[in-house]
């Protein structure tokens, strides 16, 4: 996405100002001074080597070098609302198949984010510059879409848009009708937590969420749509093009998966005309998705991820010139794909040649472990359903380590409980089929998993995640039910290990072990 920047600000109002208490007006300058550097660093954090955000730093660094607060806040808000658009734009995703191609911007990020968007808004206000407070609230949107704080989002997405019609700011208005869409795209999203099953009326209750879901994936579609126009009347083709993949993605969340192939077609076709590999991949991204929703087109699904692999890795493209990052997401992305039809041998193949591309990769210890770290958990996935749940572990691990690594305690919280998960759905399924091939090893094993997801489960908590919970509390409601069907099946004394209160709804630990015949 292009950053699109103040030109000029209206920064010089304190000259109206009284000097009765210099010690008061000193104070407001060191706090916007203070808030500028704050928004710069992270800008520049969050864009990572990308030049053109480095060209749009210098000059507000150098004011910050100067001690000019004045000059440097409101292009410092204005570029970390452009940098954080660009990060959580890039995640905007309906279906998880698809491997993110860019890191989420993180919590801690977000928070400083949300902290520069509030505390410039007063001084935006207090200086006149409507610019500046549009962009204030931009970037609260992304905040708070990260924060999944989508409520919130929605309301300063709300101002943002009435702030920049009132400057006739036509661009302006595009980006934050676009924000609106994504915040409601993330809440289309949202799915049904576990513990809804354990509710009174819980097929009523469904119903209500799936209303809820659609009636904000036709509201977030009407505004994308709305931005599109905005950007097709400016000539902006890049945003137009990137606008009509979010359409695209709100689509698949309600199910229209022609149209949605119609709109992602039309965008890749302005991609190309851009020489732009990247968006064109992301439109294919689209199309592949809506092929996974059918099952008759997961042919069509598969040639997709090919195309996908071809415009980075194609016969005009040295091996010195390849985006090796780009190649392994294809790659990881094609053996999603080849998981998701069963097709165990071609999954393991497609995971292991990106995990040899994310190898060569230059990548931070983040995307390491949701590019890496992804593809091993794929490569293990598809180990643990062919039966060898032992060769799947050590991928899972290593996966486990990178997000430590990453510093990423979430992620690794998540990696243990799918690692615990993969390894007992494994053994159960060779409990099914060979009882007497269930060894002793096998069932500490499988108690050890318990362990594991007990830990993990623990550290969501702490980190009062409570996606986090509701995501390890569905791995945990799986693994009961197949223990449940083998109890029936083998009419064995196993009892389940972990359950959910149904008062409470927290996961709660029972003190049990796996018996074998």
């Amino acid at each position: 996405m292009a950053l699109h920047l103040i030109t000029t600000c209206c920064c010089q109002h304190t000259l109206h100002w009284t000097c009765r208490n210099p010690d008061r007006l000193e104070a407001t300058s060191d706090k916007k001074l203070h808030i500028a550097r704050v928004a710069a660093n992270l800008a520049a954090e969050l864009s990572g080597d990308a030049k053109d955000v480095d060209q749009v730093l210098k000059p507000i660094q150098t004011s910050l070098a100067n001690g000019e607060g004045d000059a440097a806040l409101a292009p410092a808000v204005q570029t970390l609302a452009a940098v954080a658009r660009r990060r959580t734009e890039a995640t905007f995703r309906f279906n998880p198949i698809i491997p993110l191609n860019a890191v989420h911007m993180g919590k801690d990020a977000a928070g400083r984010a949300a902290w520069v968007a509030r505390e410039s808004l007063p001084h935006m206000t207090s200086a006149g510059n409507a610019t500046g407070e549009a962009y204030a609230h931009l970037l609260a949107v992304y905040a708070y879409i990260e924060l999944a704080d989508t409520r919130r989002a929605l309301d300063h997405a709300s101002v943002s848009q009435d702030c920049f019609k009132k400057q006739k700011d036509k661009a302006g208005e595009a980006a934050a009708l676009s924000a609106a869409a994504g915040a409601r795209l993330r809440r289309a999203c949202a799915g049904v937590s576990p513990q809804l099953q354990l509710v009174e009326e819980k097929e009523e209750k469904g119903k209500l969420v799936k209303a809820r879901q659609e009636g904000e994936a036709k509201a977030a579609i009407a505004a994308a749509r709305d931005a599109c126009c905005i950007y097709n009347d400016l000539d902006d083709r890049l945003q137009e093009a990137n606008c009509l993949n979010l359409v695209g993605e709100l689509l698949l969340a309600k199910d229209e998966v022609d149209e949605a192939k119609n709109v992602a077609r039309e965008s890749r076709d302005i991609f190309q005309d851009l020489e732009d590999a990247a968006g064109e991949a992301r439109s294919l991204n689209v199309i592949l998705s809506a092929n996974m929703l059918h099952e008759a087109d997961f042919v069509d699904a598969l040639f997709a991820a090919k195309d996908v692999i071809w415009l980075f890795r194609g016969n005009e493209i040295s091996p010195e010139e390849e985006d090796k990052k780009a190649i392994a997401d294809a790659l990881h992305a094609q053996a999603k794909v080849h998981l998701s039809v069963g097709e165990l041998k071609e999954t393991q193949e497609a995971a292991q040649e990106a995990i040899k591309y994310y190898e060569q990769a230059t990548m931070t210890p983040k995307e390491g472990a949701y590019g890496l770290g992804g593809a091993l958990q794929t490569l293990a996935h598809a180990l643990c359903l062919e039966g060898e749940p032992d060769l799947g572990r050590p991928h899972n691990e290593r996966a486990a380590e990178l997000f430590a690594t990453a510093q990423d305690a979430p992620g690794e919280a998540m990696a243990r409980a799918v690692m615990g998960y993969q390894d007992t759905m494994s053994r159960m399924k060779q409990l099914e089929d060979a009882p007497g091939a269930f060894t002793e090893q096998s069932n500490q094993q499988v108690t050890d998993n318990w362990t594991v997801m007990d830990e993990a489960m623990a550290l969501m908590r702490e980190l009062r995640n409570q996606e986090g919970e509701d995501q390890i509390g569905s791995l945990i409601y799986e693994m009961n039910q197949k223990v449940g069907e083998l109890q029936k099946k083998m009419s064995t004394p196993t009892r389940t290990v972990w359950t959910v209160d149904r008062i409470t709804r927290k996961a709660v630990q029972k003190d049990a072990k796996f018996q074998s015949n």
